[in-house]
């Protein structure tokens, strides 16, 4: 029998729907050169530092006296002690705390194996599918909040068990103030629930926002925060995460779920992360993030001077922008893609409450922003 809950993942507004109509649009005119604002994948490869350790930990694996086969569940030592050192170890964790898996899109959602099938989910509307889906296909419930004017989950008056705050956001482009986090995790602790931290984005933040959960009173005790190397690293094609579950929430019964359910993640993957760490690995890393600020701003002034109403880009490297002439998501798609040849995301693919916007990336190259903008501007100018 067909798990029932996988029914009610729906089929109409998903990434699927809007890579099938690129696809079949691009097979009908291969002719039209289509770029994409949607790309969700980076630009800049991994810096050599990193294909080094990467190259040395494979060549340990030709040989039995530095072989590294079964065995490390929940990340090797090393990488979780230097994820520790460098970005824990200020709040009191300890490695026992960290571990290392293969994928934030994973863990967000196999966290729940730990929790009751009862216990009740809530997620943002919009917000980022994964959460949704994911708990489906887990059977779990799931509950919908809507955002306030700034993008931030209202706190609701009913208890719910877990809850998914995405900060830096994906897709709206914002980050939580101290003051919002601070309120959510306050409601957390009084209704003994937990939090899912989805912190993937924390390397774009800029402004005067919380770089971690854990910098919020309270919030060990409620938190369990979710790290990637993905963006910050350019491990999209490698997978390699990381995240924080605190001693206060639970790691005993954790392990037993992870030695039963996770092999661990790839050993040349986890030695590539190590040298994420080295001072030259981040001085290159962030000659990659300042490329992505320079083109999510230079987007975010492009569409500005054009007169659309644009959030975020600032902490994210995405742009929430409502669609014009108050077009529907999936009619503003169809409009920049058959009338300009444009790739955008339907703001609909992250919740019924996204109707009305789309998403605009800004992971990708300038010069192909650069070439979007002119395309878009030259068609303002003929309307």
């Amino acid at each position: 029998m067909i798990n029932p809950s996988l029914l009610e993942i729906e089929e109409e507004n998903t990434f699927s729907k809007a890579s099938r109509l690129v696809r079949e649009y691009k097979e009908a005119h291969p002719e039209k050169d289509v770029l994409s604002l949607g790309i969700g994948d980076v630009s800049c490869p991994i810096v050599p530092p990193v294909i080094e350790a990467m190259h040395k930990a494979v060549d340990e694996l030709s040989d039995m006296e530095h072989f590294s086969g079964y065995g490390s569940y929940y990340g090797i030592d090393s990488l979780r002690q230097t994820i520790l050192d460098h970005e824990y170890s200020s709040f009191g964790f300890t490695r026992d705390e960290i571990f290392v898996s293969d994928g934030t899109k994973t863990d967000s959602t196999s966290i729940l194996e730990l929790f009751s099938p009862e216990a009740k989910v809530l997620v943002g509307d919009p917000m980022y599918p994964i959460y949704r889906n994911g708990a489906l296909a887990l059977s779990r419930r799931v509950y919908e909040a809507p955002l306030d004017e700034n993008f931030v989950m209202e706190i609701p008056e009913e208890h719910y068990d877990i809850i998914y705050i995405c900060s830096p956001s994906n897709p709206c482009g914002n980050a939580y103030s101290r003051e919002d986090l601070q309120r959510w995790v306050n409601y957390a602790l009084k209704e003994k629930a937990v939090i899912v931290y989805d912190n993937v984005y924390a390397c774009f933040i800029q402004s005067d926002v919380p770089k971690s959960i854990y910098e919020i009173e309270g919030a060990k005790e409620c938190a369990v925060e979710l790290r990637s190397f993905s963006k910050v690293a350019s491990f999209t094609g490698l997978r390699c995460s990381y995240y924080v579950l605190p001693k206060a929430i639970d790691t005993k019964y954790w392990k037993e779920r992870t030695i039963n359910r996770f092999n661990g993640a790839s050993y040349i993957a986890q030695k590539g992360a190590e040298a994420v760490f080295l001072p030259e690995s981040q001085r290159l890393i962030q000659e990659n993030i300042r490329h992505y600020h320079e083109n999510i701003s230079y987007l975010r002034e492009s569409f500005v001077e054009l007169g659309y109403e644009v959030h975020g880009g600032i902490d994210a490297p995405y742009l929430w922008i409502r669609c014009p002439k108050d077009m529907g998501s999936w009619e503003c798609f169809d409009w920049f893609l058959k009338e300009m040849d444009i790739i955008i995301v339907p703001g609909i693919i992250f919740g019924r409450r996204g109707d009305g916007y789309f998403r605009v990336s800004g992971l990708g190259t300038i010069q192909n922003s650069q070439k979007i903008m002119e395309r878009l501007k030259r068609h303002e100018e003929g309307r």
